[in-house]
């Protein structure tokens, strides 16, 4: 099952990534102009999804757009993530696609919690919180004990339709 798991994560990542790439054949120049995802918050029959990209506003922000899709399920306590990036620099772009797996800690009427151990560099625990109430998230990331590196939080942005 936690195989099976992995294959749909990457096919979700993969995915991300390939919409980037579309819209980089269509129009190739800029994409520092590509829009983000809209604001999407999801929630039916005890699955979650959730749309946008993160906005770094402590730590480390990496030149780029990102576009993020979070799915989530109530039965088995797990939430994964697709994250893609366009990173820009001055020799062109690159794409970047990851994957991430989170346990869910806490899942209420208000409220989704969880968390990736380890899941940066093998250093980086990501810690995400989805208020429901109000459709937002936003994300943290922290060293694990015994690691020695930066933290930082995102919040969850989206382009308008």
């Amino acid at each position: 099952m936690h195989r099976y798991f992995k294959y749909l994560l990457i096919a979700l990542a993969s995915a991300l990534g390939t919409s980037y790439a579309v819209l980089w054949l269509v129009q190739p120049s800029p994409l520092e102009n590509t829009t983000i995802p809209p604001l999407l918050l999801k929630e039916q029959q005890g699955e979650l999804v959730l749309w946008g990209g993160w906005k770094t506003v402590e730590g480390y922000q990496a030149h780029g757009v990102n576009a993020v899709e979070v799915r989530c399920n109530r039965e088995r306590g797990t939430c994964s993530e697709a994250f893609a990036t366009i990173l820009h620099h001055d020799a062109g772009e690159d794409l970047e696609a990851q994957a991430f797996h989170y346990q869910v800690t806490r899942w209420d009427e208000t409220r989704l919690e969880a968390i990736a151990a380890r899941a940066m560099e093998q250093c980086l625990d990501r810690h995400l919180v989805i208020h429901l109430q109000d459709k937002s998230a936003d994300l943290r990331w922290s060293p694990s004990a015994g690691c020695e590196a930066d933290q930082g939080h995102a919040v969850l942005v989206g382009d308008p339709l």
